[in-house]
């Protein structure tokens, strides 16, 4: 039956198109963001969830940085203490020859000294202390670094494992999305042209009257 008081047809039509468009605008926003969670509508449970993760991901990915400021922190004290073991050696072979009282060893154990200190070694005064002082400070030295270093390890363990999480929940199927664009954009020109010709039935009404 033709009617002239409503034209469903038109009206189911504008409809759909209507859904096809904000299906392609979705798709177009996952795409340039490269996120299938752009605000609460989309999946509000989802994004509290990824960004719980994202949150946990940074602050891991920050902490790694602290951890590794510490491990070069103690590295550079180790240099300072290879440079100490260096003097103290010469120390020995000063004291060796006789000459521990000499202006020369006097110049060598400051020397020593405050390289050692620099290293967080105590001063000390002559070659058998200073090593003593030095490789006890060089071990201390080495447990530092071993635990930042595998703090940072962890840490940056962490922050992958948060991050993948996050992308799990967050992040858009690339490849779907793709043929969620060309779906869309076939259903709204099909859309488009189902409305011309829904409305080309008031047309046929016109027809009777002539």
């Amino acid at each position: 039956m033709v009617s002239i008081l409503n034209n469903v047809t038109a009206m189911s039509a504008s409809r759909n198109l209507g859904t096809s468009d904000r299906g392609l605008s979705r798709a177009i926003e996952r795409l340039t963001t490269g996120k299938k969670v752009n605000r609460a509508s989309d999946d509000a449970a989802g994004m509290a969830a990824g960004t719980s993760f994202e949150r946990d991901a940074r602050n891991a990915k920050e902490s790694v940085k602290g951890f590794q400021q510490t491990y070069f922190a103690a590295q550079a004290s180790d240099g300072y203490l290879e440079e100490a073991t260096t003097q103290a050696l010469r120390l020995a072979e000063l004291e060796g020859s006789g000459n521990s009282t000499s202006a020369e060893y006097t110049a060598v154990l400051a020397q020593a000294c405050s390289a050692a200190q620099l290293g967080g070694a105590t001063a000390t005064t002559n070659a058998s202390t200073a090593l003593g002082s030095i490789n006890t400070q060089r071990q201390t030295l080495a447990g530092t670094m071993a635990t930042a270093l595998s703090n940072a390890n962890i840490q940056g363990i962490k922050a992958e494992n948060n991050f993948a999480q996050s992308d799990t929940i967050m992040g858009a199927d690339i490849g779907a999305e793709m043929v969620n664009l060309t779906k869309y954009q076939i259903l709204m020109q099909s859309g488009i042209s189902a409305i011309g010709n829904a409305n080309s039935s008031s047309q046929v009404v016109q027809g009777l009257f002539r």
